[in-house]
């Protein structure tokens, strides 16, 4: 059984995954189990927070490729649409599914599929999405302290109004900000990333975001010392 993240008190408000694994690493009768999974699953989870959430498992490359899955868990609002549905928009293909009609479904039902890949060894990319108010900010946090530090090129002056950052010895691990266009640089918005391959375990992806939150809460909302090498 999938341990799920805590989706209440989480601070982001869209959180993905994707996992894939090479078909090689399953045997026939798992083949024939999971594989026929081509499709997408949705929920409403109803409880603290409304949550959305959205589930595609399918192979690629005709059967010769990789097992993979994209999980997409939406609070307040549901996505505009599944992550296979936007790929086939752009590859001019057609992918008939809608969102219009939501399930209400124990989480469960989400999760379960995702036992196919216990076990393997996956690649793993989660992604956390959040917006917060510029006035939510300490004033010495690292994002803040970075707001509106500036440059000369030529006649013309540019204010930083976004950055990205790599996690050292993990550089594919980024958060990244902007302010968000036509907020009046009142509303900060960015992602939170981790990739990475392991042996994938209940735990995975709560373990995940667990690292996700504490990254955010460092760089968002934690006091900083950025301001003092900015200006020395």
């Amino acid at each position: 059984m999938l341990i799920v993240p805590n989706l209440s008190e989480t601070p982001f408000h869209r959180i993905e995954a994707s996992l894939s694994v090479p078909l090689d690493d399953f045997s026939e009768s798992e083949y024939e189990s999971y594989v026929p999974f081509d499709k997408s699953l949705t929920a409403k989870i109803e409880g603290e927070r409304l949550v959305f959430a959205t589930l595609e498992i399918g192979a690629d490359g005709g059967g010769i490729g990789d097992l993979e899955a994209s999980l997409s868990v939406s609070f307040q609002k549901p996505p505009r649409t599944p992550y296979r549905a936007d790929l086939a928009a752009e590859l001019l293909e057609d992918y008939p599914f809608s969102l219009d009609k939501w399930e209400q479904s124990d989480p469960e039902s989400i999760w379960k599929p995702l036992s196919a890949f216990l076990e393997k060894t996956v690649n793993l990319f989660v992604k956390a999405s959040f917006t917060v108010g510029r006035d939510e900010l300490p004033t010495d946090s690292l994002v803040a302290s970075m707001i509106g530090l500036r440059t000369k090129a030529g006649e013309e002056q540019f204010l930083l109004s976004g950055a990205q950052l790599a996690v050292r010895g993990f550089p594919d691990d980024t958060i990244s900000w902007y302010l968000m266009p036509g907020s009046n640089g009142e509303q900060v918005a960015g992602d939170v990333t981790r990739q990475w391959v392991e042996k994938f375990r209940p735990e995975s992806i709560s373990d995940a975001v667990h690292v996700l939150e504490a990254r955010f809460n460092r760089v968002v909302r934690a006091h900083s010392n950025m301001a003092a090498h900015a200006t020395s």
